[in-house]
């Protein structure tokens, strides 16, 4: 008897086992990411060993996001970091795409209204003919809890829905998807590129094919810790495979404008025209019919600021770049300077940091950027005439499907240097998510040919088909900043087919001294209201056409 009641009540002490089991809440598993090819889509996967978990990495959420804000020392905020690498997997959300799970990740960013850090994240998925579309998208968020959603351009027509925390969505082709979420706040985005699905063993062999094995370099995924990369040699290809990334070497402290002056790198003074006296990360000079291919990372995170710049082309000729991301350069992530014949697709950039310009067509002909995301400290697409050389200029320069999101200065447009002339410059067919720098409002400013140093001219500039979600200053400004220049002529400058949102009106001025700027408007909206010659501000230099 004895022996039953035993075997009785341990039967029972396992049913009540199993039950708690059922009742309790298990512990949540990581996403388990099928194989990448499975599907009609594949996507991004960065190596497990440089993009981790803040727990990973042993750096708190709140300590990695002040990299935006916090430091020591006149270079505090810009010094670099190797506690954690500039991208880490997201703490905030998780994403399945069609039922399956797609990593997220998250970068600092500086938001110019609040003056804070805080995350972007992103995922990368590739499509082709075979891929059914729509596709369903589910956003979770954990640590960061959606409210609402809109979907950013609004161009994109996209809708969506949040039910308890989670978000839906459907994506009809390929694009830059940039969600919003809680009263369209800039401290969680989330950006979905959505990018065409390549072959890269087929296109890896295409090029050997034609430029010659020897001329082609291959990143394979994974980690690759680097000085630089220096290529002076015509037909030369670089090849970073999905998933290869690489990451800049902290090799000099500086920490003050005069530490920039201590270090030279003599590789550099032979290797570029800018008079660089260090190797910038990725140095292409003097070179024609070059390639910078695939879908890896160039992480600068590492290093102080002016340490190097990011990745950069002078006199060269036939350049193509297609696929990396740019993540915390430490002064101007993508320059061109004396170049001809350029073309840059699908270059994504990244970074806090003041002077992290995203991209700098200087003094260069035939320029085409196109389907790039750029979210960093400082100018986003800019085009500058630094000079140099006796008859240098800058012409013939396209901007087209490109996303801009700035807290610290401005987004499309002509800035700072014009030492020789610029013409026929073109920004169309793109968007700004947020821009929020207001430490100048004549300086900064959405769509902006703001002169601050002379020795051109700049003529035949379009803004066509831009929409701006929300600037909290001026969207347009076209104006004579230098109260020192004189005889300085900006002609043929048009605006057409925007919409944008704005807290101050368009403004046109000089400062005289034979200064003069002609401009038309034309099809241009502001709070959904159609611009007219009541809501600009000129003076008597800026002829300014409105057509309505």
């Amino acid at each position: 008897m004895e022996a039953i009641l035993k075997i009785v009540m341990s039967a029972i002490l396992s049913l009540l086992t199993a039950l708690g089991a059922l009742i309790s809440t298990p512990p949540k598993a990581e996403p388990d990411y099928p194989d990448v090819e499975a599907r009609d889509f594949s996507y991004l996967q960065y190596p497990a060993e440089a993009v981790k978990t803040l727990k990973e990495n042993g750096i708190s959420l709140k300590k990695f996001k002040n990299r935006a804000t916090e430091g020591d020392g006149e270079y505090g905020e810009a010094r670099g970091h190797d506690d954690a690498n500039g991208i880490i997997i997201s703490p905030y959300y998780t994403l399945e795409i069609n039922d399956y799970n797609i990593p997220v990740y998250s970068t600092v960013v500086f938001v110019g209204d609040t003056e804070t850090g805080e995350l972007h994240s992103f995922s990368e998925i590739y499509i082709d003919e075979s891929t059914s579309l729509p596709l369903e998208i589910e956003l979770d968020s954990d640590d960061y809890k959606i409210k609402e959603a809109i979907c950013l351009p609004e161009s994109l027509n996209v809708t969506t829905d949040v039910n308890k925390g989670t978000m839906t969505a459907k994506i009809t082709g390929t694009g830059t998807y940039t969600f919003l979420f809680n009263d369209a706040s800039q401290e969680a985005g989330f950006t979905l590129f959505v990018k065409d699905r390549l072959n890269e063993d087929a296109t890896i062999e295409g090029l050997k094919a034609e430029y010659g094995e020897e001329n082609v370099t291959v990143y394979d995924s994974g980690v690759h810790y680097l000085d630089y990369i220096n290529v002076t040699k015509s037909n030369s290809v670089i090849y970073l495979r999905q998933g290869a990334y690489l990451i800049a070497n902290h090799k000099y402290e500086i920490n003050s404008l005069s530490d920039e002056s201590l270090y030279v790198e003599e590789e550099a003074l032979s290797s570029n025209s800018l008079g660089l006296t260090r190797m910038p990360f990725v140095n292409f000079g003097n070179c024609s019919n070059v390639r910078f291919y695939g879908r890896g990372v160039l992480d600068m995170t590492r290093l102080d600021r002016r340490e190097r710049r990011g990745m950069v082309f002078t006199s060269c000729s036939n350049v193509e770049v297609i696929g990396p991301k740019i993540i915390n350069s430490p002064e101007w992530s993508f320059i061109t300077y004396n170049c001809e014949n350029v073309n840059i697709v699908d270059v994504d950039i990244f970074g806090y940091r003041i002077n992290s310009d995203g991209f700098a067509i200087c003094s260069s002909r035939n320029v085409n950027v196109s389907r790039s995301f750029v979210r960093t400290g400082d100018d986003l697409f800019g085009v500058k005439g630094l000079g140099g050389y006796e008859g240098i200029h800058s012409k013939n320069i396209t901007f087209s499907e490109c996303t801009g999101w700035g807290g610290k200065a401005r987004c499309f447009g002509i800035f700072g240097e014009v030492h020789t002339p610029i013409s026929d410059v073109t920004f169309k067919d793109s968007s700004i998510i947020y821009r929020d720098a207001t430490w100048d409002n004549d300086r900064v400013c959405s769509l902006g040919i703001i002169v601050e140093q002379q020795g051109g001219s700049i003529s035949n500039v379009t803004y066509d088909n831009i929409e701006i979600f929300k600037d909290t200053g001026r969207a347009i400004g076209c104006l004579v900043y230098s109260d020192d220049i004189e005889n300085f002529r900006i002609d043929n400058i048009q605006y057409k087919n925007i919409k944008y949102n704005a807290e101050l009106p368009a403004k046109f001025t000089s400062n005289g001294r034979q200064n003069t700027i002609n401009a038309t408007i034309e099809n241009v909206y502001s709070g959904g209201n159609k611009l007219t010659n009541a809501d600009i501000i000129t003076d008597q230099y800026a002829k300014v056409e409105v057509k309505n």
